[in-house]
């Protein structure tokens, strides 16, 4: 056995696939297809079943999968400290984050990342959570942040926070801004949201039926900014979660509104490929972005505790 195979066998797992695995693993199909013969030779037992479909792991490939993916990610970790034994933290971070957090966040963590490591090179991709999953999942970034989901392969994740949720109006409508928001009470409601499919809209959709919530009309809209613009300048509302409404406390163009009864929450996990370990680069800026997240967190405490009840 070798980390070449152990590379192979994983890449082939995580995508179902010889084809799949051979673009991405920039070889052919009958090299991997050697390689894993030779791996399969060398355990005594088959891993894969072939079939027209792609392939399936067996009993035994499934329990290779645990083990392949820890060894290939402490050995990517040996290579990052040797590699870093000067001390200065270079080279190239590739951040995938939803508009929730490019909005709320970004910039001053960005701000203090970039004063801390110049020679860092910072590249941000703005998505949604399906298409930052796969990103992860293909190596295209060294790490996303994504709403709590199923455990998928290929990625590992680990919680970062929950959030409220806040019901978005346009400035000087019902409700006072920041008074709490019984969405019961309200409807039936015009509301813009994402796409179905997306994972906050399905999550809101199961809410709303759950809760009896009376929904006239909702626009689907994929775009963060032109949502909040055309909240602004409209009877619809939106929902978004509190790290992203920062920016409108001051309650200029749009009023918030905290929601109860029951509290809407949603969490938030930080994923990595789960064959690599975390460069130092991706490291620091997860500990930037934490950091600034719990000091939004805490305003957002402070905020809601100071509300009057009903």
């Amino acid at each position: 056995m070798n980390f070449r195979q152990l590379a192979t066998f994983v890449g082939i797992y995580e995508d179902g696939s010889f084809n799949k695995a051979a673009r991405r693993l920039n070889a052919t199909q009958s090299g991997l297809s050697v390689q894993i013969r030779n791996l399969e030779e060398t355990m005594g037992t088959v891993l894969f079943e072939r079939s027209a479909k792609g392939v399936q792991p067996t009993l035994a490939g499934r329990r290779l999968y645990a083990t392949a993916v820890e060894v290939l990610r402490q050995l990517d970790r040996v290579g990052l400290e040797l590699r870093d034994l000067s001390g200065q933290i270079t080279g190239p971070l590739r951040v995938g984050l939803m508009p929730t957090f490019t909005r709320g966040l970004l910039a001053p963590v960005l701000s203090g990342y970039m004063a801390e490591h110049p020679n860092v090179d910072v590249s941000v991709v703005e998505a949604y959570s399906a298409v930052l999953m796969d990103k992860v999942a293909e190596g295209e970034v060294d790490f996303a942040v994504v709403p709590r989901s199923a455990e998928r392969d290929g990625i590992r994740a680990r919680d970062l926070g929950e959030d409220r949720e806040i019901l978005v109006t346009r400035a000087g409508g019902r409700l006072r801004h920041l008074e709490p928001a019984r969405l019961t009470e309200l409807g039936p409601l015009n509301l813009v949201l994402p796409l179905r499919g997306n994972a906050r809209r399905d999550r809101l959709d199961r809410a709303f039926e759950t809760m009896g919530v009376k929904v006239n009309s909702i626009l689907a809209m994929d775009a963060m900014i032109a949502t909040l613009d055309f909240v602004a300048s409209s009877d619809y509302a939106t929902i978004l979660p509190q790290t992203i409404c920062g920016k409108d406390l001051e309650g200029r163009l749009r009023w918030l509104h905290p929601i109860e009864g029951p509290v809407l929450t949603v969490g938030y996990s930080i994923i990595e490929p789960a064959r690599r370990a975390p460069t130092p680069a991706a490291t620091e800026f997860i500990a930037h972005l934490e950091a600034e997240y719990r000091r939004s967190a805490r305003q957002w405490d402070e905020i809601i505790a100071s509300i009057p009840r009903r």
